[in-house]
C-alpha cells in the first residue's frame, strides 16, 4: 500500500514538472517572437535613427520595452472618446520628421504633415505643437529670427503658453540667426539643447522637446554648421549649409484635462478649444483664464449698434484670435450682427470663431494669388447684403486689425453723412498718414479721394447696385483694393477718414505684407483709445467741408 501511494506521489510531481516545463517554454517562445518583432525596424528607437551630422538625442521612455507594429497606419483617437475610455486607451508609438534647409521645412507625425512648405513668411524659427496622445498638431508659429529681434521674443512667449506635456518640434527655413539675441538662446537652452548657441549664419537646427512643469524633457536635437571655403560662414556670404534631417520616436501619454474651469457655456467652449489646439495667450490658464464673452458696454444710452459687420479670415488663426478679443472692447457692440467669413475651410480658424460665440460661414476657395482674395471679398459682401436684406451698411474689418474702443460710435455718428451726402463712396478707420508723431485729434475728421480700406463701410445701394455686377472673376488675378480704387468705381467719390484711425494693422505675415513692412510702415501707427468721442459730423458734408478747406488756406 505504501509503495503504490509512494509512486502515485512521483507520478504527480513529474506531471505537476511537466505541466510548468510547457508553461515556461510557450512564455519563452512569447517573448523571443515578440522581441523579433521589435527588432525588425531599427528607425523606432532612437539610438539608430540616421542624422547625418553632429546631433544629440535623448529617450527617456525606454523604447526598448515597448512593442511597435509599424504595418498598422496611425490612426489617432478621438480626444473627447479618448479621455473617457479609460480600460481601452493603448499608448501609440509617435515617430517625429523634422527637417530643417535652405528652402523647405516639415514636420511630420507617424508620416501625416503637420507642418511643410518653402513660402517666405516660413524664414527663420517655427515651432510645432504636437498632442502627446494622438500626434496631432496643436499650434504652429514662425518666428522671422532673421529680421526682427522682437520675434525672438514672441518664441519665448508663445513656448510659455504651451501645455505640460505636449512636444513642441523647433524647425529652421533659409536663416534664423541674424537678429536671435542671446535672451533667446538663453531661454532656449534653459530647455535643454545643446547647439543653440553654435548656431550662427545660416546653420541649420531641428529640436524636439516634451514641456515639463519647469523646462522640457530634450526628446532629440539635430545641428550643421554652415561652411565656405574651410571657415564658417559669415553674414552677407553666399551659400547655405545641408539640410537638417532628424527623426525621433516617442511612446504616447495619456493628456489629461488639468484645470477645473467652472462649468459654464463659455468655458464648455474653452475646453473644448484647448483640447485641441494651443498658443492662445492666456486661453488655456487654469487660475486666470482670459475671457473669452463678447459682452462689451452698451452705449451711454443704453442702446448697441445694430450694424452689419464682416470680419474677412483665412487661415491666420491667431490674428483671428487677436482682433476678436479687441471686439471685446468696442462700446455699443452686439456681436450677434457680426459674421467671421473664412476664406477655405480650416478647422482651427472656424473654431476661433466659435469659441467666442461668433456666426462662422466658410468659403471655398477659388482662383489664385491676390484673384483668390478678390473672390473671397466678392463671396463675403454679397452673403452679407443677401442674408440680411434688412441691412443698408456693412462694415468689414479684416481678421490682422485690432479696432478701437470708439471704432462703433464713430461709424454710427457718420453713416448718416453717407446716407445723405452722394459725393461719399465710403466711411473708412484708417488713416494712411496717421503716425503716432503726427496725430494728436481724436474728433478731427478728413475727406480725401481714394478709398483707404482697413476697416470700412460701404452701403447696400454701392456694392449691390454698382460693385457686385462688374467684379471681376475668378480668373482675373488682381487685387481687390487696387480695383476698387480705378476711376470708373470711385466715380470722383471720396472716403471719410479720422486723424487718429479707429482700427490698427498688426498682421505682419500676409500676401501683401512681411515683417519689414509691418515694423517700418505700420508698426508707427497710433490707434485712438479715447472712449466716447463726439465727432462734429456736419463738417463732412461736401459743401461745408470745402468751404473750411479754402477758409483755412487763405
Amino acid at each position: 500500500m505504501c509503495i503504490i501511494l509512494e509512486m502515485a506521489v512521483q507520478h504527480f510531481q513529474t506531471l505537476l514538472f511537466l505541466a510548468v516545463f510547457t508553461t515556461f517554454l510557450a512564455n519563452l517562445l512569447l517573448i523571443l517572437k515578440h522581441n523579433d518583432s521589435c527588432i525588425k525596424d531599427t528607425s523606432g528607437f532612437p539610438w539608430k535613427s540616421k542624422v547625418n551630422m553632429e546631433f544629440l538625442k535623448r529617450n527617456p521612455n525606454q523604447m526598448n520595452k515597448i512593442q511597435e507594429d509599424q504595418t498598422t497606419p496611425f490612426a489617432p483617437m478621438d480626444h473627447d472618446t479618448a479621455t473617457t475610455l479609460n480600460d481601452k486607451y493603448e499608448p501609440k508609438i509617435l515617430k517625429i520628421e523634422v527637417f530643417s534647409s535652405e528652402e523647405n521645412i516639415s514636420v511630420r507625425v507617424n508620416g501625416k504633415k503637420l507642418l511643410h512648405g518653402n513660402h517666405p513668411t516660413l524664414i527663420g524659427i517655427n515651432a510645432v505643437v504636437v498632442n502627446q496622445e494622438t500626434g496631432e498638431r496643436m499650434g504652429t508659429r514662425s518666428f522671422d529670427t532673421y529680421s526682427i529681434e522682437k520675434e525672438g521674443q514672441h518664441l519665448q512667449e508663445f513656448v510659455k503658453e504651451v501645455t505640460v506635456g505636449r512636444i513642441i518640434c523647433f524647425t529652421v527655413r533659409d536663416e534664423a540667426s541674424h537678429h536671435l539675441k542671446k535672451s533667446v538662446r538663453a531661454f532656449l537652452k534653459h530647455f535643454g539643447s545643446v547647439f543653440i548657441n553654435r548656431l550662427k549664419w545660416r546653420d541649420m537646427w531641428a529640436f524636439v522637446i516634451q514641456k515639463t512643469k519647469h523646462n522640457a524633457r530634450v526628446l532629440g536635437e539635430a545641428y550643421q554648421q554652415c561652411m565656405h571655403n574651410g571657415h564658417a560662414c559669415v553674414y552677407g556670404e553666399q551659400g547655405w549649409t545641408a539640410p537638417v534631417s532628424l527623426v525621433v520616436t516617442f511612446q504616447a501619454e495619456r493628456s489629461q484635462d488639468v484645470c477645473h474651469w467652472k462649468d459654464t457655456p463659455s468655458n464648455r467652449r474653452r475646453r473644448k478649444f484647448c483640447r485641441r489646439y494651443e498658443g492662445y495667450p492666456g486661453l488655456c490658464s487654469c487660475a486666470n483664464p482670459r475671457n473669452i464673452d463678447l459682452s462689451s458696454p452698451a452705449f451711454e444710452d443704453g442702446t448697441r449698434f445694430q450694424l452689419l459687420i464682416a470680419i474677412m479670415a483665412s487661415n491666420r488663426p491667431t490674428y483671428l484670435f487677436r482682433m476678436i478679443t479687441s471686439l471685446q472692447n468696442v462700446i455699443g457692440l452686439d456681436a450677434s450682427t457680426a459674421t467671421v467669413y473664412i476664406d477655405g475651410f480650416f478647422n482651427e480658424a472656424k473654431a476661433v470663431a466659435e469659441l467666442f460665440g461668433l456666426n462662422v460661414i466658410q468659403h471655398e476657395a477659388t482662383s489664385r494669388l491676390g484673384g483668390r482674395i478678390a473672390q473671397h471679398y466678392k463671396k463675403s459682401l454679397s452673403s452679407s447684403f443677401d442674408n440680411h436684406p434688412e441691412a443698408q451698411h456693412l462694415v468689414i474689418i479684416e481678421e490682422d486689425l485690432d479696432v478701437s474702443v470708439d471704432i462703433l460710435s464713430y461709424f454710427k455718428q457718420l453713416l448718416p453723412v453717407l446716407e445723405k451726402d452722394e459725393s461719399l463712396f465710403c466711411i473708412s478707420a484708417w488713416n494712411d498718414q496717421g503716425y503716432e508723431h503726427v496725430v494728436n485729434d481724436p474728433t478731427m475728421l478728413y475727406r480725401i479721394e481714394t478709398m483707404p480700406g482697413l476697416g470700412w463701410v460701404v452701403s447696400r445701394k454701392i456694392y449691390k447696385g454698382e460693385l457686385e455686377k462688374k467684379w471681376p472673376g475668378p480668373d482675373v488675378i488682381f487685387d481687390w483694393d487696387m480695383w476698387l480704387r480705378a476711376v470708373e468705381n470711385i466715380k470722383n467719390r471720396e472716403c471719410i477718414i479720422p486723424d487718429i484711425s479707429r482700427t490698427y494693422h498688426f498682421g505682419a505675415k500676409g500676401m501683401n505684407v512681411a515683417s519689414a513692412m509691418q515694423e517700418s510702415y505700420f508698426k508707427s501707427h497710433a490707434l485712438n483709445i479715447v472712449p466716447n468721442v463726439k465727432l462734429d459730423t456736419s463738417m463732412m458734408y461736401k459743401e461745408n467741408y470745402e468751404k473750411e478747406i479754402k477758409r483755412l488756406i487763405r
